[in-house]
């Protein structure tokens, strides 16, 4: 079998390419236990897992996006004496609209109406005031006139 051109052998004249190893990395001759990760992975008790994103292209024609991290996420409307974890650039939703809670060992989200003015709808299905419903991925969540959808990483 003749020699490949990627090795740098008599066939071909192409150099030999030596191996992209990332700063950091263990070379492939390296076992695999001494290969780091490249970051490490977050758990519940540690930093928030990102569990999806809120996408809505309503006034917005490139769109507009939101992570949806694990814990508790707060959705409304930014005023002078609320900042939201989501602020909505619409005057229907309330200042605390909604909350949503992700679970970071299932990849779950649920949202519940925190007694908003104009209601929390889930696929245009109203949610009574404290009512917990979870979400799939691509659902739409309505709070005032703004639609989101709802993009999960790990879809159940």
């Amino acid at each position: 079998m003749p020699p490949s051109p990627v090795t740098g052998g008599s066939y071909g004249s192409a150099p030999a390419v030596p191996p992209i190893i990332a700063p950091g990395a263990a070379s492939l001759n390296s076992t695999v236990d001494s290969v780091p990760a490249p970051h490490p992975i977050p758990t519940a008790a540690g930093a928030p897992v990102l569990i999806g994103f809120l996408v809505t292209f309503q006034n917005e024609p490139t769109g507009k996006f939101w992570p949806l991290r694990s814990g508790r996420t707060t959705l409304g409307r930014a005023g002078l004496d609320t900042t939201p974890d989501v602020a909505l650039p619409d005057a229907s939703a309330s200042a605390r609209h909604a909350v949503m809670q992700g679970d970071p060992s299932t990849g779950q989200a649920f949202v519940e109406d925190v007694g908003s003015r104009n209601s929390t709808f889930v696929n245009e299905q109203r949610l009574s005031k404290g009512t917990q419903r979870q979400l799939h991925d691509n659902d739409r969540l309505r709070l005032g006139s703004i639609t989101l959808v709802v993009k999960l990483l790990a879809s159940s």
